[in-house]
């Protein structure tokens, strides 16, 4: 465990004001607490797929065939500047496969965004404008694999230039319900640091849901990141919401080829509001996990290993928390919880 985790767990550090000074602690955002864990579907999710009809190897039945067999149950296949409709493939994916289908594509032109629950093209490359056009006709916006865009300066941080750039796409841009952290097998790692960068400036106010897909062109390329959605009842409407309030959960496999291990399934997540805490059980390979498994991290640090997070009494927590926790198969991540101070 980490030298700081030992006094996090029995409360013994004192609470740092991230910047001034103000009142203790209160938890604002916590994306799961509506989920009720003794009664809640899991969902595995894939939101960015491709055919041969946009840029991809597999026919569409073939897509929803392998998911399904890899255990999942929602799908969006997202090919590029073309939303595409099951309705004449000739099958419909949840009767035949159960997998709930979600109407959406990949717009290219510019920097890619996927678009959801809408069937909407345009011509335009600007991402300001293509954001206000998705919210234009109700759908939901992810900004897709942003390291493709950018790179860490000189120092291995985030250009003033790029974290603003997608401040600006998210504050004005209400369709905007989070980025893609994980692309793949991690294709573009930077954007966890990324996405940190930005959730420190964003939270409380504007949460920045992560999500994970496998941006699958290839049969090889199936299986390798996912969100875990977490839903009483499945359909369109409970699935929009849960994205757009961040109910759901990533997960990164370490070998997509072996199936016997996965990365850790979250089992619960309470907060206490009275002790201030927020609490974790995970598990994965047989069992549940040790505290060593977990790990909370904000500012882009950890800040606290293991399963119980005292926020009240741990140091260097600043406007959000996340928590990742680790197993043989591969890393589970929470969205993150947002935090303010009183007298502020």
């Amino acid at each position: 465990m980490h030298g700081i985790s030992i006094l996090c767990l029995l409360g013994l550090v004192t609470l740092v004001p991230s910047a001034g000074f103000g009142g203790p602690l209160k938890l604002v955002v916590n994306p799961y607490a509506k989920v009720d864990w003794k009664r809640v579907s899991q969902h595995r999710a894939n939101l960015h797929t491709h055919t041969v009809e946009g840029g991809g190897e597999m026919f569409a039945e073939e897509v929803f065939k392998t998911y399904a067999r890899r255990g999942y149950s929602i799908v969006a296949i997202t090919d590029h500047d073309r939303c595409t409709h099951w309705q004449r493939w000739g099958f419909d994916p949840l009767k035949k496969y159960g997998v709930f289908p979600v109407m959406g594509q990949e717009y290219s032109k510019g920097n890619h965004v996927n678009g959801f629950f809408l069937d909407y093209r345009t011509r335009t490359a600007e991402t300001q404008v293509l954001l206000g056009e998705i919210a234009g006709q109700g759908g939901v916006a992810v900004l897709n694999h942003p390291g493709r865009y950018w790179k860490e300066d000189a120092s291995g941080e985030v250009p003033t230039a790029t974290r603003e750039a997608y401040l600006e796409s998210i504050r004005q841009n209400q369709s905007v319900v989070g980025i893609e952290v994980i692309n793949t097998r991690s294709r573009y790692p930077q954007d966890m640091l990324l996405w940190d960068r930005l959730l420190e400036v964003s939270m409380p106010d504007r949460p920045l849901w992560g999500y994970a897909n496998d941006d699958a062109h290839s049969l090889g390329q199936v299986g390798y990141s996912w969100e875990t959605f977490l839903l009483g009842e499945m359909n369109e409407n409970t699935l929009r919401l849960a994205m757009k309030e961040g109910r759901f959960y990533l997960s990164k496999k370490r070998a997509s080829d072996n199936e016997e291990t996965q990365p850790p399934i979250i089992q619960s997540i309470l907060h206490n509001e009275g002790a201030q805490q927020l609490s974790l059980v995970a598990a994965a390979d047989g069992g549940k996990l040790p505290d060593t498994s977990y790990r909370w991290i904000s500012k882009g640090r950890i800040i606290c290993d293991g399963a119980v997070l005292d926020y009240g009494r741990t140091q260097g927590i600043g406007t959000y928390v996340r928590a990742e926790i680790i197993g043989k198969g591969g890393v589970s991540y929470t969205n993150p919880f947002g935090f303010s101070r009183s007298g502020y």
